[in-house]
């Protein structure tokens, strides 16, 4: 058990702590279909497993593990670790959520009235007569908002959670929409995906499952009524809703939407917030871990693996691998378990002295292709105090008219400007990133593909393109190191009302004999739309021709830039489908019936310096060595 692995990546101790875990049962009796009614009367069809000696479950009264999905409680892989944790001396309920499988009433995506059935359903399991009283919650994407939306009501007998990949800060700028952008490309594909799973008329499956999702996105916008979202009104309006309304306002401050407001009164518990450097919801789970950690007095962690969605026991994010310890290989139950024993059992694990935050840095591979065909990129584990760690500097890299990034500001003798065509009939495709496993999420070699929507042959770098600016380093003379926020100082005009700037950064390998044409590696992008310009909550056009600040800010990310790579900075004005295209006409978003072609420029002067800010650690900051 005292693997590399185990003792980097699981937080878990030597063998003598780990064996104090749990009390093992080898038997586990199931209660199924338990209706639980909610408060308003609606039953909540609820399974419940109990560890046995025999065909009894055993009279000691225990701690409950309770996980709460959308994705049916009796999928296979989720009864298999309910069992095992069940085994292990917990008491494990799984209750799918109102208007899902066998449960009763109507389903709505982040419906503010799920978190009071999370909180009915917390108080309910703690009444168990075999039940001790303590509460915790796990689960992923969907069953980690669960959890958070329980604890913003502080149900008196929660007493842990662990949140893996989910639990949204504010839901207008980040996972929903982005800066005022919409999260399109994983929005329309959930919601298409889920009426194909959900829908009890074999004709709306097949509507659904005849039609190519990736044909609808030459349709977009989609309008009330005239797609196949239409089979099921609850998930179109849900889409429409979140499509069309652009403004931060009321809206999104509902209880499911947004944590930031709920902060004050939120169960104080300890809190495990888990996120990867390609997930959906990273930005949500930093933010939520430090504004927990700065209210309450309970245990708040922070761990970051360089996952995607649902990555945290695979070693590797799309077509990069990031060598063996960066998977957690006993993810779903030994990893839980030390955290639930340490919490709910008063048994001590490593947890107990695990640091605040614990991170990937990816990096330090020598880049060769491994036997699945994928880029060794390599890494390995850090912990800090804080975000970004203490050692780290912010430094300032300046965006120059021949295209380099330096950290020497622009001076009066260069061009003042760069200024390109932005189609919205030809953006620049998606190609990983922090996507869902729909769209391809993950590090990719930024190259346009067949198998990528919105790549055209004959499948160019996207580097190639007209329409994305390139602003790139010199050959690195050193390892550089980055660790923490990303954010990108842009100086802009358009002829347009309204238009977006988008940025990505990327490590730039060298041609090798496994990669002739190099490999231009992702590791974060964003987004910033022209009305939502100063972080402004309610849209306001742009005057054409007038130059404006637009900051942008990707997920934070940790990576080390070899020697021989370059750091680079694309900057465009369209990343489809993860991002809703801008029409540039100033029309309502998601409501516009018109294009138009935008001439947009990039200032990079000594007026208007455009700069990338990321933090870095110093040249003499070793890694950890392995155990």
């Amino acid at each position: 058990m005292a693997t590399a692995t185990c003792l980097v990546a699981c937080l878990c101790g030597p063998p003598p702590l780990c064996a104090q875990a749990a009390t093992l049962f080898p038997n586990v009796v199931l209660q199924g279909d338990v209706m639980m009614k909610a408060r308003d009367g609606v039953g909540l069809a609820t399974d419940i497993y109990r560890p046995a000696n025999g065909a009894a479950p055993t009279a000691q009264r225990l701690p409950v593990l309770l996980h709460r999905t959308p994705y049916d409680k009796a999928a296979p892989a989720t009864v298999s670790i309910a069992q095992q944790l069940a085994r292990n001396g917990y008491v494990v309920v799984l209750q799918d959520m109102r208007g899902r499988h066998h449960s009763q009433g109507e389903f709505s995506k982040y419906d503010a009235q799920d978190a009071y059935d999370g909180y009915d359903a917390v108080e309910w399991v703690a009444q168990l007569p075999y039940a001790n009283g303590r509460v915790g919650m796990y689960g992923t994407s969907y069953a980690a908002h669960t959890q958070a939306d329980t604890s913003k009501l502080h149900p008196p007998h929660l007493s842990t959670v662990v949140l893996n990949m989910g639990g949204m800060a504010n839901a207008w700028d980040h996972s929903v929409r982005n800066d005022g952008a919409f999260e399109l490309g994983r929005q329309l594909s959930w919601a298409w995906e889920q009426i194909i799973e959900d829908s009890k008329d074999p004709v709306v499956r097949a509507r659904l499952q005849q039609e190519r999702l990736v044909d609808w996105y030459t349709a977009l916008p989609l309008r009330k009524g005239l797609s196949p979202l239409s089979s099921a009104p609850n998930y179109e309006n849900y889409y429409l809703d979140e499509a069309t309304h652009a403004d931060d306002d009321a809206y999104w401050q509902s209880i499911s939407m947004n944590w930031e407001n709920y902060y004050a009164q939120t169960s104080d518990v300890p809190m495990l917030h888990i996120g990867g450097w390609y997930d959906i919801y990273l930005r949500g789970t930093i933010e939520n871990w430090r504004e927990l950690s700065r209210r309450k007095k309970s245990p708040e962690r922070l761990l970051i693996g360089p996952w995607t969605h649902h990555g945290d026991d695979q070693s590797y994010a799309g077509e990069v691998d990031f060598g063996p310890s960066a998977a957690i290989a006993d993810f779903d139950v030994g990893f839980h378990l030390r955290w639930f024993d340490q919490y709910l059992k008063g048994v001590r694990t490593a947890v107990a002295t695990q640091a605040p935050v614990r991170f990937f840095v990816m990096g330090t591979g020598d880049g060769h292709k491994d036997a699945h065909g994928r880029l060794a990129h390599g890494g390995y584990w850090r912990d800090a105090a804080q975000w970004p760690p203490a050692d780290t500097r912010q430094q300032m890299l300046y965006l120059h008219s021949d295209g380099t990034l330096s950290d020497v500001p622009p001076v009066p003798s260069e061009a003042p400007a760069t200024t390109f065509s932005f189609d919205p009939q030809h953006p620049v495709p998606t190609i990983g990133g922090g996507v869902s496993r729909r769209l391809h999420d993950g590090a990719y070699d930024q190259r346009e593909r067949p198998d990528m929507p919105g790549s055209r042959q004959p499948y160019l770098p996207l580097s190639a393109r007209a329409d994305v600016l390139v602003f790139q380093t010199e050959l690195l003379d050193h390892d550089m190191t980055v660790m923490g926020p990303v954010q990108i100082h842009l100086f802009g005009a358009s002829n347009c009302t309204d238009t977006d700037f988008t940025a990505k950064l990327i490590d730039v390998y060298p041609p090798s004999a496994d990669f002739p044409g190099g490999f231009a590696m992702n590791l974060t992008d964003g987004i910033r739309r022209a009305r939502y310009r100063d972080r402004r909550k309610q849209g306001e056009l742009i005057e054409p021709g007038r130059i404006y600040a637009f900051d942008i800010n990707p997920y934070d990310t940790a990576n080390v830039f070899k020697k021989g790579h370059r750091l680079r900075l694309d900057i465009s004005s369209s990343n489809f489908p993860r991002f809703d295209v801008n029409p540039n006409t100033g029309e309502p978003l998601g409501l516009n019936r018109r294009a138009v072609v935008a001439a947009n420029t990039i200032y990079h002067s000594a007026q208007y310096p455009s700069a990338l800010s990321v933090w870095v650690a110093p040249r003499a900051t070793s890694r950890p060595a392995s155990p």
